[in-house]
């Protein structure tokens, strides 16, 4: 028998009675939830478990399917005062049930595999009919921070029936500056931490060296090492692990890409990664200055390197002579190439900055 979510709800005689929660809108950090009820004619009150009752984000109780007039609070119980009785809603947002997102990317075989990450602390099983996971920035003036619960840290493990196979999250599109996953048939969700699939998709991963900055007089340029890649679908932002042949190569944070943009995933300084440079002085006046500029790449690895390069000058107005392949910027110029295995390249150009 299908495990239910046993919330209080109480008519004026405060009878008791368990209820299953229909609907879930799950968010970073707290969650909406929508109660069926039958209501009285003109009033009824609602006793959440204090669990339940303290972990509210205020403002946001509500009825939905009926004209409300007045709420009264006494306490943690809450009398909803409307016009008529029946069927409604009731919905409420709460801090105690949440999720995050954190993906595994292979960057050899490209597999890339997103899990939810969902986070009960209301300390009952959680079951819904309809669950649909909200990915974007949606701020709350209260509660609206991501909470990481002590006590699904140290939750003891308990005898769980033999696994079955899980529905994962549909996307379900976009709207309002979010993304929207839908997951049929939801499992139950105990009090802890549960983990589900959330998306999976096949990559084409290109190691990128990349250096953004501005112009300086150095000797070598040195590249932040990362990836590449086009999301293959519609991506929650989230943590990253990066994965080759086993080994770690590092964890970074990934924002929401909507499917087929470029996705960056950059991972600190590569010792291997800089280009040299020379610089030949063709002016040097108080007000004026011009350089010619060549940069010197070589690839030592075993594998294609793409390198993007972007640099920006400081300058009253700037004057730009610039090799094929490589675009003008409103503050200086950017240019992006692949190396092959071992292969070298050199480029050239002249800047003239006037002060």
């Amino acid at each position: 028998m299908k495990k239910k979510l046993v919330v209080f709800l109480a008519p004026v005689l405060l009878t008791f009675m368990p209820v299953l929660a229909q609907t879930a809108y799950l968010y970073p950090g707290f969650a909406e939830l929508h109660q069926p009820v039958t209501l009285p004619q003109g009033q009824w009150t609602w006793f959440p478990d204090k669990t339940l009752a303290g972990l509210l984000v205020d403002g946001t109780v509500r009825l939905l399917g009926v004209r409300e007039e007045r709420r009264l609070w006494r306490g943690s119980a809450i009398t909803f005062y409307y016009e008529g009785s029946g069927e409604a809603q009731l919905a409420y947002l709460t801090r105690g049930l949440s999720y995050s997102i954190y993906y595994d990317l292979d960057v050899d075989s490209g597999s890339l595999v997103g899990w939810a990450r969902v986070n009960n602390r209301l300390e009952q099983p959680l079951s819904f009919d309809h669950l649909t996971f909200v990915a974007g920035e949606v701020p709350l003036e209260v509660g609206g921070h991501p909470i990481m619960s002590k006590a699904a840290r140290a939750y003891d493990k308990m005898a769980l029936e033999a696994p079955v196979p899980a529905p994962e999250p549909v996307y379900a599109g976009s709207g309002g500056g979010v993304f929207r996953y839908e997951l049929a048939d939801p499992p139950v969700f105990e009090p802890g931490l549960t983990e589900i699939p959330f998306v999976r998709g096949r990559t084409e991963p290109v190691f990128t060296w990349k250096y953004s900055g501005g112009f300086v007089r150095s000797s070598w340029l040195e590249f932040q090492r990362g990836y590449t890649f086009m999301a293959p679908a519609a991506l929650a932002g989230g943590l990253v692990n990066l994965r080759d042949g086993g080994v770690l190569l590092g964890q970074t944070y990934m924002s929401e890409h909507p499917k087929g943009e470029k996705v960056q995933l950059w991972l600190g300084r590569d010792p291997e990664g800089r280009a040299e440079r020379r610089f030949e002085v063709l002016k040097d006046e108080r007000k004026e200055k011009a350089y010619r500029v060549t940069t010197s790449i070589r690839n030592p690895r075993s594998e294609p390197v793409r390198v993007e390069i972007s640099e920006r000058f400081n300058a009253r107005e700037v004057v730009l002579k610039l090799p094929d392949g490589a675009v003008r910027t409103p503050q200086g110029y950017s240019i992006e190439f692949t190396l092959a295995p071992g292969e070298s390249r050199e480029f050239m150009y002249t800047a003239t900055l006037r002060y």
